[in-house]
């Protein structure tokens, strides 16, 4: 056995072994009410977090392992191996027979309304008491509303039902232990989100961008005002990389760049710490850049499904409206760092040389141009105007890329639909959570409505940050946006957190995601960036650490400020 091979098995040992801890854990000796599915949903998240930071398989992969063990072990199509008991049927028949006592009722009737909510509950993979309680009120009821019952049988009935709501049999149903599961509709629709979709386009517009060179077109012409005081190159080249990290992969654009900057930093004699400057801004940019907008980097995307899902209005524009000059203060901070840390000796570069073409005016090309235009453009404006929103008018690029043939089959086999199916199984993961009422219990045993939102978000995004300059930024918040999502919601029910306070920790995560880049393995874009071999360790560790802590500063006052003055409003 290989080293590495040794060393992988060691991983997943670990793994194995601290997740499958997880089942054996006395919860309810604690005081905990965890359940036996809510308990594999506890495993199966300390089981993602470590494959995700290790990565014993690739990450994607491990997305994958998410989705079908969820459907295996925790939802309503599991194995019968799997499958537990979700309520006490004894209990709930001896609570329909002790409501209908005095009522009148035949012992046929009562045993017909047990055999009715039994099969009624069976179908529900969400159990609550308040749906226990609903269900065997709706059918003791059921002759009253059919006009089958007379006036005293309706009597009955009535004071049947009340029974569930006051005294002895109310705090019993209120008591009673019930399991809930993951819909497999619900597992299997993570991979067709809205967002997954929203994302999608973002891959063809991305793709159709560099196969009709729009992509080196717009650096050439964006770079052109920059001149050719390397001072101001190096601020031009993180700029367009900023730019088209908005739209673009961030590591499809780290890529682009880097290719177009390799016979610009052979200009630089050996000595001249300027070519660790030039190389290190291309990561910076990308990675800052991708924060600007919802499609920009996963994170964003992710924070943005579950503000959708808590009915929290933030649209492509107005995410724009803070992410953009969010973008702006960054790369202005990092270019000034840039420059003190690695100072350029070189007294001219011309890029005009470097990076040659013209736009393409065949009739693909001008489609290209046309739907990169409209899509910005409905993106941009308001949704109140068009109609649409941001998920929706990415259909646009796909449809009409697949129908002109601008994207063919060859193309869509290259798309990064590991990064789809990544980001899948993170809302696989906020799926279990939910739908086996997991965070609402283990947020119902924490006093959140006691917390300051303030603090929360200070605390919450320092874990972030902390946790995505280990691993990868995706999956860092594909692990905290569900839980912290569930807790605005919390927070919100409580009255201690209002909307823009909600909007503020979730976006906050978001950024914080993205600027865990001090280290060579904490994204993509770093990597290639160090393997240029113009860029030390330490170098990178330094500036990254202070633009991390500065981005996550300016973060906080950015989104309280917004809050205080009305712009989630």
């Amino acid at each position: 056995m290989t080293k590495s091979a040794k060393i992988t098995l060691i991983k997943l040992l670990i793994v194995l072994l601290l997740s499958g801890s997880m089942l054996l854990l006395p919860f309810e000796e604690w005081g905990i009410p965890i359940n036996t599915v809510q308990t594999r949903v506890i495993a199966l998240f300390v089981f993602a977090a470590l494959m995700w930071i290790l990565e014993v398989i690739p990450i994607w992969t491990t997305s994958v392992l998410v989705i079908t063990l969820t459907l295996l072990c925790m939802s309503n199509t599991s194995l019968n191996c799997m499958q537990t008991e979700r309520y006490d049927a004894a209990a709930v028949k001896s609570i329909i027979a002790a409501a209908y006592d005095g009522s009148g009722a035949t012992a046929e009737t009562v045993a017909d309304t047990q055999e009715s909510v039994l099969a009624e509950m069976k179908k529900q993979t969400s159990l609550s008491p308040a749906y226990v309680r609903t269900t065997i009120n709706n059918a003791i009821l059921a002759p009253v509303v059919k006009g089958k019952a007379d006036d005293t049988a309706k009597a009955g009935l009535m004071t049947a039902a009340g029974k569930l709501y006051d005294g002895e049999l109310s705090k019993q149903i209120d008591d009673m232990k019930l399991v809930s599961v993951a819909k497999q509709k619900s597992i299997f629709g993570t991979f067709a989100d809205p967002i997954i979709i929203l994302f999608l386009g973002g891959f063809f517009l991305a793709d159709a961008a560099t196969k009709f060179r729009l992509d080196v077109n717009l650096a050439r012409v964006l770079l052109k005002p920059f001149g050719t005081n390397p001072k101001y190159v190096l601020l031009g080249l993180m700029s367009v990389t900023a730019v088209f990290s908005m739209f673009m992969s961030n590591t499809a654009t780290a890529a682009m760049m880097l290719a177009l900057l390799t016979p610009v930093l052979a200009l630089f004699s050996p000595e001249d710490r300027g070519r660790a400057a030039f190389a290190l801004c291309i990561p910076i940019g990308a990675n800052v850049g991708g924060i600007g907008t919802p499609i920009g980097t996963p994170p964003n995307a992710i924070a943005l499904k579950y503000m959708q899902d808590l009915g929290l209005d933030v649209t492509f524009g107005k995410w724009m409206m803070f992410g953009i000059p969010f973008v702006i203060i960054m790369l202005l901070v990092a270019w000034f760092l840039l420059l003190k840390m690695f100072p350029i000796t070189q007294p001219k570069l011309d890029l005009s040389r470097e990076l040659k073409g013209k736009f393409l005016t065949t009739p693909k090309a001008i489609i290209v141009y046309a739907t990169f235009i409209i899509t910005i453009l409905l993106w941009v404006i308001p949704k109140q105007y068009h109609g649409l929103d941001a998920n929706s008018v990415a259909i646009v690029p796909i449809v009409v890329f697949s129908v002109t043939g601008v994207i063919t089959k060859k193309d869509l086999r290259g798309m990064a639909w590991d990064v789809l199916w990544l980001v899948a199984g993170g809302f696989a993961l906020g799926v279990a959570l939910s739908e086996t009422n997991l965070a609402k219990d283990m947020i119902n045993a924490i006093p959140f409505g006691e917390w300051n939102s303030t603090v929360l978000l200070i605390g919450a995004s320092c874990i972030c940050l902390f946790m995505a300059t280990f691993m990868s930024h995706t999956a860092t918040a594909a692990l905290l946006v569900p839980i912290l999502g569930g807790v605005a919601g919390a927070m919100m029910a409580a009255g201690s957190m209002d909307n823009p306070g909600a909007i503020a920790l979730l976006v906050t995560v978001a950024f914080a995601s993205s600027l865990g880049m001090a280290l060579p393995i904490s994204t993509p874009p770093n990597a290639m960036a160090y393997a240029t071999g113009h860029v030390e360790q330490k170098g990178m560790a330094i500036s990254g650490t202070i633009l991390c802590l500065l981005g996550l500063i300016i973060t906080i006052f950015m989104m309280v400020g917004l809050g205080a003055i009305g712009f989630f409003d």
